[in-house]
């Protein structure tokens, strides 16, 4: 094993552990740091490192630390959610693409799939989001649908590429059924890229509910979430910047380890082939 695999693999179990502490922590917030929806006017604007508040109180008296551990729990929902759901609809629309054999299948959801690629993510986001009364829920379904294109032409060349191969080929003529094809042959090769891509997507998909929860289309007060936090920290940002400071780089730094895991995976991968 080369020096840098290794070092990229300590790298991916670091970002990996630091992930499962995260979520672990946000499902645990309550006994760990209090409710976060409790107010307290006479404790407002606590710095952090204050007595009972590690990382200080807001503009209503309400602990940050539990605020961005409630936080973390709508991110992680939002993320590998939207992540899921786009890996399963893209690599089954993928593979059924592939497959066509009259190709009309095939043509009809290319042009769609270039269709809403045209549109900025964000942009179809909101879009999107609008249509769909506001909420975590919402938001999640939202960006899985979003991100299902990216990950059908990922699974659609994969398996085109597969299709190539002479030991498809050769199960072809034996005369396995097509399901079966799929399931033995395409699905196994093209999960690995759809998994890379879901991790990067996992990434982005942090950033886009804190925007569209900073623009009131994701979640809603008064349950925390590191977009609704950054708006209600705006307002403050030179008396109490630590208010805007740590839930964007929470938020931050969960993006970048679903990113890491995803630039290891591409190369662990290739290394593979």
């Amino acid at each position: 094993m080369s020096d840098s695999l290794r070092t990229d693999r300590l790298g991916a179990v670091a970002a990996l552990g630091l992930l499962i502490l995260a979520g672990l922590a946000s499902l645990a917030a309550v006994p760990l740091a209090g409710d976060p929806l409790n107010q307290d006017l006479a404790r407002m604007f606590l710095p952090p490192l204050s007595p009972g508040h590690l990382l200080g109180t807001d503009h209503l008296g309400r602990d940050v630390l539990s605020r961005v551990l409630h936080g973390g729990r709508s991110s992680f929902l939002v993320s590998l959610g939207s992540a899921g759901l786009a890996a399963v609809l893209g690599t089954f629309l993928g593979i059924v693409s592939a497959m066509d054999r009259k190709g009309s299948l095939d043509r009809l959801l290319q042009v769609l799939n270039d269709a809403i690629l045209a549109f900025p993510t964000i942009l179809l986001a909101i879009t999107v989001a609008i249509i769909f009364s506001p909420g975590i829920y919402q938001v999640t379904v939202t960006l899985g649908i979003v991100f299902a294109p990216v990950l059908y032409r990922v699974s659609r060349v994969e398996a085109r590429r597969v299709m190539q191969q002479e030991f498809y080929q050769v199960s072809q003529m034996l005369g396995t059924g097509r399901v079966l094809r799929g399931i033995l042959h395409l699905l196994p090769n093209v999960v690995p890229q759809v998994l890379v891509q879901s991790a990067s997507l996992a990434a982005l998909a942090i950033g886009t509910e804190a925007a569209l929860s900073f623009l009131g289309l994701g979640a809603q007060p008064p349950n925390p979430s590191w977009g609704l936090m950054l708006n209600d920290a705006r307002r403050y940002l030179l008396d109490a910047p630590y208010l805007s400071i740590i839930p964007g780089a929470a938020a931050a730094l969960l993006a970048f380890c679903f990113q890491f895991l995803s630039d290891y995976g591409a190369e662990f991968f290739h290394l593979q082939e």
